[in-house]
């Protein structure tokens, strides 16, 4: 059997008769088909699974096995359940065509068969099976595929859910670490505030007492040593060290943020860039003016002035800028 050969559909004809199978071979014809022949229904079952056809013509009346028991043991079993049979009967009663197609018999013919309708017949059945394995290819691929993305879409599902759950902890810890820092540079920046009030007061005192001496003993050594002690306290008061504090405690969260406003304006001083940290962190004017121990106008007037430096026109807000940096 060449290779050409091997590719054409398998017709099974099932028929006592050699002269009837011999005419339906010839009017199918060899070119077409590769047949096999078997002279009754008995036994059939079990040759099915060497002889794997592709459709079966099934002569309805046989000596030992007749076409309707021979049906019926084909179409219980799964594995041939799919081959298209074709019934071929000589009898005129409807009652054989309605017990074969309860039988899922897939069509008929009636004797004399005619070479026209046993080529229209079993090309149409080998075309529509053909075309309902194909559909039941796709069926199943497409249920393949449907699994495969619900299996994906799961998948993802978990993904996404360990992403949010794992953002929600960070988003938790930077509310966190936000609260700690913002409550440690309120708590430093008040400090100093207490720290510069009281030095305020100490060279205040210091200069009191430097004029009152000069006017009774402008010869005193000390006013020499209270001069001293007044630069001593003025470098203590130096800010230069409480900024670098802010500054490092500030940039564990955010360390790119004071690079960024002073390549928008590198004149802004330790204090403008205070107020942009704290505008960073929401502390609201009322809040900032307690910490700073000044006045509400005071704030203000600072806020009216970092705008300008910032090149911010009247419309544009400073705290949605600063959040936006």
């Amino acid at each position: 059997m060449n290779e050409k050969t091997m590719d054409l559909p398998k017709i099974l004809i099932i028929d006592d008769r050699d002269f009837d199978r011999i005419i339906y071979k010839e009017y199918l014809g060899d070119s077409n088909y590769t047949f096999a022949e078997l002279d009754d229904g008995l036994g059939a079952l079990e040759k099915l699974p060497e002889i794997k056809p592709d459709l079966i013509l099934l002569d309805w009346q046989m000596p030992k096995q007749g076409g309707l028991e021979t049906l019926k043991s084909i179409k219980k079993n799964k594995a041939f359940n799919d081959i298209p049979i074709i019934i071929i009967t000589g009898l005129q009663d409807e009652r054989v065509l309605e017990e074969a197609f309860d039988f899922k018999a897939f069509d008929f013919l009636t004797k004399p068969v005619s070479k026209v309708e046993i080529n229209s017949r079993v090309h149409n059945a080998l075309q529509l099976t053909e075309q309902s394995r194909m559909l039941s290819n796709q069926k199943k691929e497409l249920m393949d595929l449907n699994q495969i993305i619900n299996s994906q879409k799961e998948e993802l599902q978990k993904s996404l859910s360990i992403k949010t759950e794992l953002l929600d902890t960070s988003t938790e810890e930077h509310k966190k670490n936000m609260g700690e820092v913002t409550r440690k540079m309120m708590t430093m920046e008040m400090d100093n505030v207490k720290v510069s009030n009281n030095l305020k007061g100490i060279l205040n005192l210091i200069d009191e007492c430097y004029t009152q001496l000069k006017s009774e003993n402008p010869e005193s050594s000390v006013l020499r040593r209270l001069r001293q002690l007044e630069r001593h306290i003025n470098t203590l008061a130096n800010e230069d060290q409480s900024w670098s504090e802010f500054k490092d405690v500030f940039e564990t969260l955010d360390s790119e943020f004071f690079n960024k406003l002073t390549k928008q304006n590198p004149k802004l001083t330790t204090l403008d860039l205070k107020h942009c940290a704290y505008i960073k962190m929401n502390i609201d004017n009322y809040e900032l003016a307690r910490i700073l121990n000044v006045e509400m106008k005071s704030l203000q007037m600072t806020r009216y002035r970092l705008k300008k430096k910032l090149n911010l026109n009247q419309e544009q807000s400073l705290r949605e800028f600063i959040h936006s940096v």
